[in-house]
């Protein structure tokens, strides 16, 4: 038989957990509780098992609010670990849409500068092509009277 635990209590007055305990234990010999160990879930445990539940009264399952607790803590563990990870993906991909972006704005200037020495080509090749229409006009207008003979009167007319 084990020996009865005993709290040493302060001020010569007992803790109120003590006095708990004590309340709810069966008493020794000695006037001292005696608490026999209670298996739960494969372990002993020394703590008094639950007094017989009131009707009205309060009903406390320590054992399933501390698997709560336990269950809330893991997830609130879970959650940061989650949004750890999440706030490192966030990083990496705004640092690569910033370099993306970046390579898009040099390419964007690129086809800009481009484009305004394609204007300036469409440009002079249009100046050109006038210029050549505005000769060709004349080639054929000089062609046109330097070589036409002259026409007299009955000439060209068929009866």
């Amino acid at each position: 038989m084990m020996e009865p635990v005993r709290m040493p209590a302060e001020d010569e007055t007992e803790s109120a957990a003590y006095a708990a305990l004590k309340a709810h234990a069966p008493v020794g010999a000695e006037g001292i509780p005696h608490f026999e160990p209670v298996p739960v879930n494969g372990t002993v445990s020394f703590f008094p098992a639950q007094p017989p539940i009131q009707e009205g009264g309060p009903v406390r399952d320590f054992k399933s609010a501390i698997d709560l607790i336990k269950e809330a803590s893991e997830a609130i563990r879970f959650s940061e670990e989650r949004a750890g990870e999440l706030e490192q993906q966030l990083h990496q991909v705004s640092h690569r849409s910033a370099e993306q972006v970046k390579a898009l704005e040099l390419q964007v200037a690129t086809l800009e500068r481009r484009l305004i020495k394609a204007e300036e080509r469409a440009r002079a090749a249009e100046v050109r092509a006038n210029d050549a229409e505005t000769w060709l006009s004349r080639l054929h207008d000089t062609i046109i009277t330097s070589f036409r003979r002259p026409q007299h009167p009955g000439e060209g007319e068929l009866n």
